[in-house]
């Protein structure tokens, strides 16, 4: 059963909190983050704190004074502890709190965090079966920045999961309105091809993601040439290696695009990195 914190307070699962006028259930209106608890510890927090405060200042949103990341990984660890949970999947979602149609009457933002634990022996598990992934083109991610931003409006995710579920698929390519590649359901893409790593840039509008820089610092530390540069769909027939990337699953690799077998000898070597220290 999760754990719930509504503004950093533990309360029941279902605890009347939101009443039908909420924005978030109205319009969408918010953000959420996720990432990872290992350990006693958030994995990558810095990076998170300065998504949440990239998100809230590009949708006005005021996250709410008594709301700071001390306090909230504090309370995040002490129902975690109290539990008896060592790892975790948290998702944080602040969302406008206001009376008013389309238009707030005030920014202000509640927080909510739900917790879920999570098993496993590193906190990055090596998927040994590769991802079948295939494309998703009915539709595509608006050439907007909040594109690259994780908001709490998701339907054209919630599709395309549709797709690559009754379709037989593990994960789908999204595509944004150039008719270029630039993410899947839930992670940021890489290729692999001949000597370079090559992953779309954010003005691509791929969500702008935490794992993705840890990622390409690895990579570039590891000794790879790393390329943010638009793809295109031959990027991916021609692929040698494709792998994907969130804060809270890692680096997984693609055994299968469109009927074509890839190998995993990039990832496999940045994934053992990524868990080493653990």
């Amino acid at each position: 059963m999760p754990i719930y914190l509504i503004n950093n307070n533990i309360i029941a699962e279902y605890a009347p909190f939101f009443t039908p006028n909420s924005r978030g259930y109205r319009y969408g209106d918010g953000f959420f983050e996720s990432c990872a608890l290992w350990q006693g510890r958030i994995l990558q927090l810095p990076l998170h704190v300065d998504r949440i405060k990239k998100s809230a200042l590009l949708l006005k949103i005021n996250i709410p004074s008594s709301w700071d990341e001390i306090s909230w990984e504090t309370s995040v660890l002490k129902a975690c502890s109290e539990a008896g949970w060592k790892s975790a999947r948290i998702r944080l979602t602040f969302f406008r709190e206001s009376a008013g149609l389309y238009t707030p009457d005030q920014m202000e933002a509640s927080v909510v965090t739900e917790i879920n634990e999570t098993h496993g022996n590193r906190p990055y598990p090596w998927n040994e079966q590769g991802l079948t992934l295939g494309t998703y083109k009915e539709l595509s991610k608006n050439n907007n920045f909040t594109s690259t931003l994780k908001t709490c409006s998701s339907l054209t995710y919630t599709l395309a999961g549709i797709y690559a579920k009754e379709h037989g698929l593990n994960d789908v390519v999204i595509f944004n309105d150039y008719g270029r590649p630039c993410e899947t359901v839930a992670s940021n893409l890489f290729v692999v091809k001949g000597e370079f790593i090559i992953t779309p840039p954010v003005s691509e509008y791929c969500i702008d993601g935490v794992m993705r820089k840890v990622v390409i610092h690895l990579a570039d530390a590891y000794g790879y040439s790393v390329q943010e540069r638009p793809l295109s769909e031959i990027d991916l027939t021609s692929a040698e290696e494709i792998f994907t990337t969130s804060a809270t699953r890692g680096l997984r690799w693609v055994a299968n695009f469109q009927g074509k077998a890839l190998r995993h000898a990039v990832a496999k070597v940045l994934h053992d990195q990524l868990n080493l220290g653990f």
